[in-house]
């Protein structure tokens, strides 16, 4: 008896032979079942995913008091969620259609290749919510290593997240996974001579956690790069430069380069100027300058008083090299570049009142007119 037999009375004979021909090995009514069953599943999802966000908008009272679940909630979670339900029923829809091996087995492959992924994801959404807790809990922390341990420690589990999860992936499909990583152990001794720089950044990236030379938004110097610290990665650094742009440096270069931490100067400035003036200035209009120039410091209280040097230092080929070198306290130091450029056109006002003038590159020539004797 099959199938149709019940049913013969409302279903034409084409029509039946039709449902019961045989295509790659399986009736078509059953390839019927298939297509309407994945496609209800479809609509299903659709459904779900409207009653997930639902449910996140109706708990929001009861996610607030939760740090994790606030965070877990605001991303989009509901379409892995929602994927993970049916690729189960899906599961569920082939095993029960009495399918042929070949076809049963390669459904439920992609089925479970649905289910792995979405997994993994979901479970990865969590490490990011994580990854929000810590950075919330580490802003109230007195300690500056933990702004800095927060990102590295996100990005650390998010990795494992995905090794891990590909590992129980592939032990689902049959790899044998203990003779994967038994491979991998014998060819170690290869992995780690190509690894070298990799060992050594992450080194450079514990011993800079550690030694803790700067933060995050410090203002450094190293090598021949200024900027601010904008990340420290598990292999390297980043540092937004005024130019804005991001230069990388590995932290096996940071940890031994000399660091120059200009933020460490608790907003404390300096200013420095070698200013050429013109031999034709007189001694009487350089002493003059620099009394009036002591004078103006002395009235700027932002000025450090016992860090001041304004002195005639040295006589250059063109010109008299005067130094002037001072530090200064700001709030701001964003104002640095605007606070210098008013101490110049302060320092500019005072050699024009003393009709000082500034020196240039020149060079004399003598030329000797000798009479030719015969």
């Amino acid at each position: 008896m099959t199938l149709f037999e019940n049913t013969a009375s409302f279903l034409s004979v084409e029509f039946e032979h039709l449902l019961t021909s045989v295509v790659i090995s399986i009736p078509n009514w059953k390839w019927l079942f298939i297509f309407l069953g994945f496609s209800f599943l479809y609509l299903v999802r659709r459904f779900l995913m409207n009653g997930l966000k639902y449910l996140k908008q109706t708990q929001k009272h009861i996610v607030e008091k939760n740090i994790f679940l606030r965070h877990f909630y605001a991303l989009e979670i509901e379409a892995s969620l929602s994927l993970i339900i049916l690729s189960l029923c899906a599961m569920v829809l082939v095993e029960n259609l009495d399918l042929t091996l070949n076809l049963e087995k390669y459904l439920l492959i992609f089925c479970k290749l649905f289910l792995t992924y979405n997994a993994i994801h979901i479970i990865y959404l969590a490490a990011e919510a994580f990854g929000f807790v810590m950075q919330s809990w580490s802003t109230k922390s007195s300690s500056h290593i933990d702004d800095q341990l927060a990102p590295l420690a996100t990005k650390t589990l998010k990795v494992l997240i995905v090794i891990v999860g590909g590992l129980i992936g592939l032990q689902n499909f049959g790899v044998n996974v203990t003779a994967l990583l038994a491979g991998l152990g014998i060819g170690g001794v290869a992995l780690a001579f190509a690894a070298q720089d990799t060992v050594s950044n992450v080194f450079g990236t514990i011993t800079i956690l550690l030694d803790s030379p700067f933060k995050l938004g410090d203002r450094i110097k190293i090598l021949d790069v200024e900027g601010t610290i904008e990340e420290v990665g598990f292999r390297s650094t980043r540092i937004r430069t005024f130019y804005n742009s991001v230069i990388t440096l590995p932290n096996s270069v940071v940890a031994k380069e000399k660091i120059d931490n200009l933020t460490a100067r608790e907003n404390t400035f300096r200013f420095r100027a070698v200013l050429g003036f013109s031999y034709a200035s007189t001694q009487a209009q350089i002493q003059k300058f620099s009394e009036h120039l002591r004078y103006y410091l002395k009235q700027e209280p932002s000025v450090d008083q016992q860090r001041v040097t304004v002195h005639l230092t040295d006589f250059a080929e063109s010109s008299m090299s005067f130094l002037i070198s001072f530090h200064y306290k700001l709030n701001d130091p964003g104002l640095e570049t605007i606070t210098n450029e008013n101490y110049l056109f302060q320092i500019y006002k005072i050699a024009a009142d003393q009709k000082l003038q500034f020196a240039f590159p020149t060079r004399t020539l003598l030329v000797e007119n000798k009479r030719l004797i015969e």
